[in-house]
């Protein structure tokens, strides 16, 4: 019958339902499972319930072409390059070479031209403003099979990471940490805990470009952050980035305090669904992640013209 389990809350499922004598998929996300029913969210918002009675097969499933291209569109504008300029539906972003995110092109469609050609423009783009030519690809595209073929050189894979708020929220502590506040910019002691403090001023145009943006800062006894977060919110989707603690504060559950107040945060503002990027490689922060309902959506990589 079923091949899901109350663990894979959070996750895309697909769950095949009886209805009288006709049979009815409903696919969306996980909200909540015990030993009568489930609920998926489907993507219209709808929470559908269904007896477990009535379930005739259920299963996780990863994110559509179009779910994932949809999904890198609201990530690009989570986190905005200041220089950017639309060649078709590919979004060419630069800005000063601060994070390879920010600084290659998102496909979102079609170029509007021969891929050759939009190569050659992108080049030119980049070049002009002293950068390598990058382009986002979703892992495993029909894009991404071309430029490998090209011989583009892919930087290491990263985990798009999706979970519904709801289920977040359920494996966190209660927000309201005393020391824990979210400010509409970065502080100055936000700043200096993100990546070490290496932040030029393009960095602070990105981080604080989005319209709805929230910063958190959880702080020790003398005011200074001991463990940082920011969330975006668009529409059902809160992004969640810059989750670091202070290398002498790791262990102690301070991220799980800052992503709890992170998500009451973004639920307040309407959001439902919560995304996050993360390198495939990085074992620990997946197993954290995946501790607190996300499961992967796709995989991008970054490939680089030879």
């Amino acid at each position: 019958m079923s091949h899901i389990h109350p663990d894979d809350v959070g996750a895309r499922v697909s769950v095949r339902r009886r209805v009288g004598e006709r049979t009815v998929d409903v696919v969306g996300d996980l909200e909540f499972m015990d030993d009568e029913t489930l609920a998926v969210r489907n993507s219209t918002g709808t929470l559908v319930t269904v007896s477990r009675s009535d379930v005739a097969a259920a299963r996780v499933v990863g994110a559509s072409p179009r779910e994932a291209i949809e999904l890198e569109g609201v990530a690009a504008r989570g986190w905005p390059a200041p220089d950017s300029a639309w060649l078709g539906e590919w979004l060419l972003r630069a800005a000063a070479g601060f994070t390879a995110r920010a600084n290659a092109v998102r496909p979102l469609g079609g170029p509007g031209c021969p891929v050759d050609e939009a190569l050659e423009r992108v080049a030119d783009w980049y070049r002009a403003r002293g950068l390598p030519s990058r382009v986002q690809v979703v892992v495993g595209s029909s894009l991404d099979r071309e430029l490998s073929r090209r011989g583009w050189n892919a930087a290491p894979a990263v985990s798009v990471m999706t979970a519904t708020l709801a289920a977040i929220a359920r494996r966190l502590p209660e927000p309201g940490a005393a020391r824990v506040r979210v400010s509409d910019s970065a502080t100055p002691g936000w700043l200096r805990l993100f990546r070490g403090g290496d932040t030029p001023p393009v960095a602070r145009a990105i981080l604080e470009g989005p319209p709805v943006v929230g910063f958190a800062s959880l702080t020790d006894d003398e005011n200074a952050p001991i463990a940082i977060g920011r969330a975006v919110v668009e529409g059902p989707w809160a992004g969640l980035t810059a989750i670091e603690v202070a290398p002498a504060m790791r262990r102690k559950g301070h991220a799980r305090t800052v992503i709890s107040e992170l998500t009451s945060w973004s639920r307040e503002r309407g959001a439902r669904r919560a995304y996050l990027e993360v390198l495939a490689t990085n074992e620990p922060a997946i197993a954290l992640y995946r501790s607190l309902g996300f499961a992967e959506h796709h995989r991008y990589a970054c490939r680089e013209a030879p």
